[in-house]
């Protein structure tokens, strides 16, 4: 009798503690329920990745030291090479905020390094936050670098803090990739719109994008340093990071990268490949559209 009363004790307190651990589990969540998500195109090469996309998270994790950091990225290809080639992973963002969910997060903040409100903020920012505003108590998505009128002089000034001083007969080319969405703009069209707002700082900037269907194209980008009368141009890419774009297109020895073509135009060139994201000033604005964003006081 004893004996069965010892194992009924025995079994008892098995059962309380196996109770509790699963108590445990259950109520196991993250110390804090907030996290921010910096959600960029991505790159292969490490430098601009750790100092470009990664200076523009440590900005914006500095900013809110109440949220974990999560990284993620939008280019599939990009993520599969880095896999594939180098063994990092990197989630995209419908990955990213499932694993937010699962790990009992409630309130997220998305803050895209995206230029302008173009194909890839719309369709794998915008569209992916919309579909997972049922799953937190709050989700919130920033701005890109660039969407209201306002944002020009601001981000022009920000990109020109790059450049170096400029003697006479000395220009500036900047490199951006574009968007093949008919209404990549903002009141009108972006690229266009920055190359106005350079002109009216009385700065000898020319702007124009890579891919062939928006503008200014590389035909007008050639157009506009002939008409300048540079002897000199300074490339930068127009990017958050300086990857394929900047390293090929830009300032690549081909005969159909800008650097060549501006050559043979018998204008010297001067490359700069870095990407806009290690830039502070560039860095300050993402800052300031995420906390307005986080905030509620986005346009």
């Amino acid at each position: 009798m004893k004996k069965l009363l010892s194992m009924l004790v025995m079994a008892s307190m098995m059962v309380f503690a196996l109770g509790t651990m699963g108590a445990s589990a259950a109520a196991k969540a993250p110390k804090n329920d907030k996290a921010v998500v910096v959600v960029s195109f991505g790159s292969t090469f490490d430098d601009t990745r750790t100092k470009d996309i990664g200076g523009i998270e440590e900005a914006v994790t500095k900013a809110f030291p109440n949220r974990d950091f999560k990284r993620a990225f939008t280019s599939y290809i990009i993520m599969e090479r880095l896999e594939k080639n180098k063994g990092i992973k990197v989630n995209d963002l419908p990955a990213t905020l499932k694993e937010l969910k699962k790990a009992g997060y409630k309130d997220i903040l998305v803050q895209p390094t995206h230029l302008l409100h173009g194909e890839e903020y719309e369709h794998k920012v915008l569209t992916t936050v919309d579909k997972f505003k049922g799953d937190f108590d709050r989700i919130v998505v920033s701005d890109p670098l660039m969407v209201g009128k306002n944002d020009f002089a601001i981000a022009a000034s920000a990109v020109a803090t790059q450049f170096p001083t400029l003697g006479k007969g000395e220009g500036v080319v900047l490199m951006g990739h574009g968007s093949p969405r008919d209404n990549n703009q903002s009141f009108g069209n972006t690229y266009k719109m920055l190359q106005e707002t350079f002109d009216k700082m009385g700065l000898p900037v020319v702007v124009g994008t890579v891919e062939e269907v928006d503008t200014p194209n590389v035909d007008e980008v050639l157009e506009q340093i002939k008409a300048r009368g540079y002897k000199t141009v300074h490339m930068f890419p127009l990017m958050i990071v300086a990857g394929d774009h900047a390293n090929n297109d830009m300032y690549g020895d081909e005969e159909d990268s800008w650097k060549s073509m501006i050559e043979k135009m018998g204008v010297k060139t001067v490359g700069h490949l870095q990407g806009i994201g290690r830039n502070a000033a560039v860095q300050a604005i993402y800052v300031q559209h995420a906390v307005a964003a986080e905030a509620g006081v986005q346009r």
